[in-house]
């Protein structure tokens, strides 16, 4: 995809979550894991859900998990992503402990299916934003 034809809307990196956004450049999937408690929040918050330290370490994920929960939009998307129709986002359980939210690509609708194995792919979609997705593992 040419980055300058890209219209979605984009994320809005924080102080807190700049390193996580600065390492998909690199197809890498970083936890944030409080060196306090050792809880690991996804998304990246500013201070540990579990017990609100302020003190981290990130942690480089496996980039592998399997399908929580998914949800497939036919019609009626945001004008943005009306042309992505049908598309599927998915709950990704991580080996780590966390669930993100994600696109799955490379898989048509009807094959997703829960506790589907699925690994991270990156999606360079403008020169500073690189997206995570995930891709049935093969």
């Amino acid at each position: 995809m040419n980055p300058a034809e890209y219209n979605k809307p984009l994320p809005q990196p924080q102080q807190w979550s700049r390193t996580f956004w600065e390492k998909t450049k690199e197809n890498k999937l970083l936890l944030k894991k409080c060196t306090s408690c050792g809880h690991i929040d996804f998304p990246p918050y500013m201070y540990c859900t579990e017990c609100m330290s302020l003190d981290y370490e990130w942690i480089e994920s496996s980039k592998r998990g399997t399908v929580y929960s998914f949800s497939t939009t036919y019609a009626g998307a945001p004008p943005a992503f009306t042309a992505d129709q049908p598309y599927t986002l998915i709950f990704v359980d991580l080996p780590e402990g966390v669930r993100m939210l994600s696109r799955i690509v490379d898989c048509p609708p009807e094959e997703v299916k829960i506790g589907m194995a699925v690994e991270a792919v990156f999606d360079s979609v403008t020169e500073d934003t690189t997206l995570v997705m995930f891709r049935p593992l093969k």
